[in-house]
C-alpha cells in the first residue's frame, strides 16, 4: 500500500494498539469504486472514530458527507471537499486521497468494515481498561462509586456511540396511538407488504408453478386463484429464478402471460421483472448479496419471488449459520423495498411410512423465519392426485396472521390459472374436512 502521510503526531503512541491500516485503506477504496457508495456506507455503518489513522478518518468523513448530500463520491470530489474544509493536508494530500482507489474491492467491503470496527472496539477496551486500572490505584474516592464508574465506562465502550441510533422505548399508550390496523396488502386477503411465505412440496409438486402464478397475477392486477380484479391494481413484481434456464423460464411465463391476456388482465410493461440464474446465487458471499440488492434497488418491488432455497447458498443445507446469512440478506431486501417475499423450498424425501413431511429441507431456521409456511401434498384419492393433480394446501408452521389461502388446489382448465381452488366431493359442508380430497 502507499506510504502514510509523513506527519505522525496525531497517531496514537505508546505500545502498538490493535489496528490494520491496509484494511482501512482498502475500505476507502471500496467506497470509491462502488456502484452505490451510499449503500456501502449505510450497510457497514462505520464511524470516523473507528479508523486508527486520522487521515483515513478524515477521508471517511468526506465521502460520507458527499454520499449524504447525494453528490458523486470520487477521489476528485473527496479531495475538493477536504480542501474546501482546510483539511486536505491533514488527510495526506491529493496523492494519498487518490491512492486509496487502488485497493478498492467492493466484494470485501463488509469484511473490511467488520475488521475495522472490531479493532476499534479493542482499542476502546484497552483505553477503558487503563482508565479503570488508574482509578483502582488512586487512593481517593469510594471503591463502590469507582466500581459504578467502571461499569459505566465499559458500557460506553459497548454502545460505542450507537445508542443514538436506537429508537425510543415507548409507553404502551404512545405505541398504540399509531393507527396501522388497516392491512397494507399486495394481494388482498393473502399477502401483505413485509410478509414472508415459504412454499414447499416434493419434486415436481407444483410449487414453482404456483410461484409463477402469484407473480403474474400480482403484476396483472388480478387475484391469483380467480380472475377477479385486485382492488389495489397491478403490483410491481421481481422474479429471481435461481433454478430454471432462461429458455424454460420464458416458456413458462409466456404461457401465463397469454392466459392473463386472454382473460383481459394483461401484464403491462414495467410491472414484472425477471432475472434468471440457473447456477444459483450464494447469498452468504458479498458478491451474491450485491447481486440481489442491485436488482431489488433497481425494481423496488411490492412482491419478490425467489428460490428455491437450496440454490441460495453453496454450503451445508443443514447449517444454521448459512441459513441465517441467507435470511439476513432476504430481510434486507424486504426492508429496502418494503415488499412481500414468496420463497420456495423442497420438502424432505419420504420414508415410506405415512405422508411425506412438508417442512423445508435443511436448517430448522427455515421453520421459524417466515410468517407463513404452506405445503402442497397430493390428496389421498389416487385418481384425483394423478389425473387432476389435486393437492391439499397444508400449513407446516403456525401462521402469524389470518390469511385466506385455498385449502384445496387442482389443475386449471383451459384458459384458467394453472392452479385453481376446488371443493372435494366428500367435503363436510360445515368444517370443509375431506378424507380423500376427491375431485368430482
Amino acid at each position: 500500500m502507499d506510504e502514510l502521510p509523513e506527519y505522525q503526531d496525531d497517531v496514537p503512541t505508546g505500545p502498538s494498539l490493535p489496528h490494520d491500516l491496509t484494511a482501512e485503506s482498502a475500505f476507502l477504496g471500496a467506497v470509491f469504486v462502488a456502484r452505490n457508495p451510499r449503500r456501502v456506507l449505510l450497510d457497514t455503518r462505520l464511524q470516523a472514530a473507528d479508523f486508527y489513522h486520522p487521515a483515513n478518518a478524515l477521508i471517511f468523513q468526506a465521502v460520507t458527507a458527499l454520499a449524504d448530500a447525494g453528490q458523486p463520491v470520487t477521489p476528485i470530489s473527496a479531495t475538493a471537499r477536504l480542501q474546501q474544509a482546510g483539511l486536505l493536508q491533514r488527510a495526506g494530500g491529493p496523492a494519498y486521497v487518490h491512492g486509496r482507489i487502488t485497493g478498492g474491492v467492493t466484494a470485501g467491503a463488509d469484511w473490511l468494515a467488520s475488521r475495522i470496527h472490531s479493532l476499534a472496539l479493542r482499542r476502546q477496551l484497552i483505553h477503558a481498561g487503563s482508565e479503570i486500572a488508574a482509578m483502582g490505584y488512586d487512593p481517593e474516592g469510594d471503591p463502590a462509586d469507582l466500581a459504578e464508574l467502571a461499569v459505566s465506562r465499559v458500557r460506553e465502550v459497548r454502545d460505542a456511540g450507537r445508542a443514538a441510533e436506537d429508537s425510543p422505548v415507548l409507553d404502551v399508550h404512545d405505541f398504540l396511538a399509531v393507527n396501522d390496523e388497516a392491512h397494507d396488502w399486495v394481494l388482498p386477503g393473502l399477502l401483505e407488504h413485509g410478509d414472508r411465505i415459504i412454499w414447499t412440496a416434493g419434486e415436481g409438486g407444483g410449487k414453482s408453478v404456483l410461484q409463477r402464478q402469484l407473480a403474474i397475477a400480482a403484476a396483472s392486477g388480478a387475484m391469483p386463484f380467480s380472475f377477479d380484479a385486485n382492488a389495489l391494481g397491478p403490483q410491481k413484481v421481481l422474479v429471481l429464478d435461481c433454478e430454471n434456464s432462461s429458455r424454460q423460464t420464458r416458456r413458462h411465463y409466456r404461457e401465463l402471460m397469454n392466459i392473463a391476456e386472454r382473460r383481459r388482465s394483461p401484464v403491462k410493461r414495467g410491472q414484472l421483472h425477471i432475472d434468471v440464474r440457473p447456477e444459483g446465487v450464494d447469498l452468504t458471499r458479498p458478491d451474491g448479496r450485491a447481486w440481489l440488492m442491485r436488482r431489488v434497488e433497481e425494481v423496488m418491488p411490492d412482491l419478490l419471488v425467489i428460490g428455491p432455497v437450496y440454490r441460495l447458498h453453496n454450503g451445508d443445507a443443514n447449517s444454521e449459520e448459512h441459513a441465517r446469512k441467507v435470511t439476513v440478506v432476504l430481510d434486507e431486501a424486504r426492508a429496502t423495498a418494503h415488499c412481500a417475499i414468496s420463497l420456495e423450498a423442497h420438502s424432505p424425501q419420504g420414508n415410506g411410512f405415512g405422508p411425506r413431511a412438508l417442512r423445508p429441507v435443511g436448517s430448522s431456521l427455515w421453520l421459524r423465519w417466515p410468517e407463513f409456511g404452506l405445503g402442497l401434498r397430493p390428496v389421498e384419492d389416487e385418481r384425483s392426485a394423478r389425473d387432476e393433480r389435486a393437492r391439499r394446501v397444508i400449513s407446516w408452521r403456525g401462521a402469524r396472521d389470518e390469511r385466506a389461502w385455498p385449502t384445496w388446489l387442482r389443475s386449471g382448465f383451459d384458459g384458467s390459472w394453472p392452479w385453481r381452488p376446488y371443493t372435494p366431493i366428500d367435503a363436510d359442508p360445515y368444517s370443509g374436512y375431506s378424507a380423500t380430497g376427491a375431485v368430482a
